[in-house]
């Protein structure tokens, strides 16, 4: 598309070379501000295909930066299972940078944007459920690892080896 934009107007200034050339040899007033105004227009033309070009150019380079910082900010993250069947992006060990523990919707993570999950009041079966603001979505957690828990199964492992209480049985005396 920029290709073809720089090539249209390309001809748009041989164009005009052509009619400035043209215009040397016309002896005739009318003849000659009709070629000087067509010239004009013609230039007004390739100033605003310039423009349309360098303000593409912008937009792309833009784009290009945000692409850039976003890649490096990936960097910082890590896929990590939560919860017993729950996946979300958190900071690696090393790259927490001094934030807060926090935890990223894993849908949004994937279309390049950063959501922090949100904890609520609200409990589903004894599960904190965690809301991401930007696509919705709802998360139900039973037990959320902080940063030094290890990766994927770790948070189930962990809650399965938990101590069970049982009732202490009265010791008979004879």
């Amino acid at each position: 598309m920029v290709a073809g934009e720089l090539f249209a107007g390309l001809s748009a200034f041989k164009s005009m070379y052509d009619s400035a050339k043209a215009l040397k040899d016309i002896n005739d007033a009318a003849i000659r501000n009709g070629a000087v105004i067509e010239l004009q227009e013609k230039i007004l033309a390739a100033r605003q295909a310039q423009t349309a070009l360098l303000d593409r150019v912008g937009e792309l380079e833009r784009e290009v930066a945000g692409l850039k910082a976003w890649n490096a900010e990936k960097e910082r993250y890590e896929l990590r299972e939560v919860s017993p069947d729950v996946l979300a992006y958190t900071p690696k060990k090393d790259m927490a940078q001094g934030e807060p523990f926090h935890m990223l919707c894993a849908n949004c993570y994937q279309c390049g944007e950063k959501s922090i999950l949100q904890a609520t009041q609200e409990l589903r079966m004894r599960r904190r459920v965690h809301h991401c603001l930007r696509c919705k979505a709802e998360y139900e957690m039973a037990y959320v690892p902080r940063p030094d828990a290890p990766l994927v199964g770790g948070a189930a492992k962990r809650r399965s080896s938990r101590r069970r209480r049982h009732p202490r049985t009265p010791i008979a005396v004879s």
